[in-house]
């Protein structure tokens, strides 16, 4: 599963320095190190370069492209990445102005009117682009809005990339003076626009989706529901552990589109899902009806153990995350092979909605699956050496974690702290 996702790593770090050599090698209408002023001024226009392709790559990964998902192992590592990258270009681009008033500005009033708008609109889509990411990573950042407001809003990136392209076409400088660099840029420019523009602008009329009906919606307990959905036409093909990004047809919970873990088996012709109340549009989940049709974009994700290296395997699920194993038990035969030992966390009882179905499993799949249920209300935090205990030797076994990221960082530590190797550790996030 880790195989190419350090060397994609290695090609964005080479193609966003890769700048750098060509604008070393443009002819500069000024000595570009020889005063203090000048040496702030040339970092300034090389975070410029870097940050502007970095954006460009971003708006790249936030397309859901199959692409860098086969590459990076799962759309999950994507946008972790994603979110790297991204807070790197910012922090670039953010100083790239700032470096540069101490080449144009003499004073505090001449270093104000640099930031601020002028007749000179080369400058100013520069300085709109800034502010408007300012603006955007303000409110993701802190203020921290519903996920529909910020999906909203994080739309505005790509316009504020917009504006920077102007700012980058318009501007003179060593990028529009020399033609190699001034290409080079442009291109990774116009890369990250088309990506927007396919997957925010059109993506509603490009990008293929299943429509499903709800057939059966069942509440397993007071918090989590599970939605089984028949196609309306073409069936999707998918995995186990793999999940979709899912939207109703529906006013009544809203048009928005949420990743999902798949629970049913690849071998059934319907879906299910199940979906945990965690505010705002989850909490509306269980006011859906049969009849109700749905959007399903997908399948996404390679979570799963089809894809590791070792038939003895210890899962490990942290509440709702026990989603995607249900649809791997639910395509596990006696036959398969793999010797599983699945540590179901919750707080207790009440919370473990898929113990009995898993238990029943396990009994029918001849010791291929053992159920482990920990309950922290009782039993505290699980642990590596927890698992050790009940498992064996996990040194030896591949690893699968799908919990809260601080859980999921916690036994990765631990377990990497008692032998075990971090290259066969895998895990799927997702926040509260």
């Amino acid at each position: 599963m880790r195989t190419n996702k350090n060397s994609i790593l290695w090609v964005i770090v080479v193609v966003s320095l890769f700048p750098l050599v060509l604008w070393l090698l443009a002819p500069a209408a000024q000595p570009r190190f020889s005063t203090g002023g000048a040496i702030l001024a040339s970092f300034g226009q090389m975070f410029g370069l870097v940050g502007v392709v970095l954006f460009a790559i971003n708006l790249l990964l936030s397309a859901r492209l199959r692409f860098f998902e086969a590459r990076m192992n799962g759309l999950n590592n994507v946008y972790i990445q994603h979110s790297l990258i991204g807070q790197i270009a910012f922090i670039l681009l953010l100083f790239h102005p700032l470096l540069l008033i101490s080449k144009y500005a003499t004073s505090v009033r001449e270093a104000a009117s640099f930031l601020w708008l002028s007749s000179d609109w080369s400058i100013n889509w520069g300085i709109l682009a800034l502010g408007c990411m300012i603006a955007l990573i303000v409110l993701t950042l802190y203020l921290r809005p519903r996920y529909d407001i910020w999906k909203w809003t994080h739309k505005f990136l790509g316009g504020a990339f917009f504006l920077a392209a102007l700012h980058i076409w318009l501007i003179p400088s060593d990028t529009s003076r020399y033609l190699p660099l001034k290409a080079y840029v442009l291109a990774f420019v116009a890369l990250g626009l088309i990506a927007f523009v396919y997957r925010s602008v059109l993506g509603r009329f490009l990008i293929q989706k299943h429509r499903y009906r709800v057939t059966r919606v069942m509440h397993l307990n007071n918090e989590v529901t599970e939605l089984q959905m028949e196609p309306e036409n073409e069936r999707l093909v998918y995995g186990p552990g793999q999940f979709v990004f899912l939207n109703f047809i529906d006013h009544t919970i809203g048009f928005e589109s949420h990743p999902f873990s798949l629970t049913s088996s690849p071998n059934d012709k319907h879906i299910s899902v199940s979906i945990k109340d965690l505010g705002d549009y989850t909490s509306k989940i269980h006011e859906l009806a049969p009849g109700i049709l749905a959007e399903v974009e997908g399948p996404f994700g390679r979570f799963s153990y089809e894809h590791l290296g070792r038939a003895a395997q210890t899962w490990i699920a942290g509440g709702i995350g026990i989603t995607p194993f249900i649809s791997m038990v639910r395509s596990l035969t006696p036959e398969s092979g793999y010797t599983v030992d699945l540590f179901y966390c919750v707080k207790n009882k009440e919370e473990a909605v898929y113990l009995d179905m898993l238990t029943a499993a396990a009994a029918a799949l001849n010791n291929v699956l053992r159920i482990i249920p920990f309950f922290s209300d009782e039993q505290g935090r699980i642990t590596a050496d927890l698992i050790q205990k009940a498992s064996g030797n996990v040194i030896e076994k591949d690893i699968l974690i799908c919990a809260p990221p601080p859980m999921i960082h916690a036994l990765k530590d631990q377990f990497a702290s008692i032998g075990a190797n971090r290259e066969h550790i895998y895990s799927e996030e997702f926040s509260l």
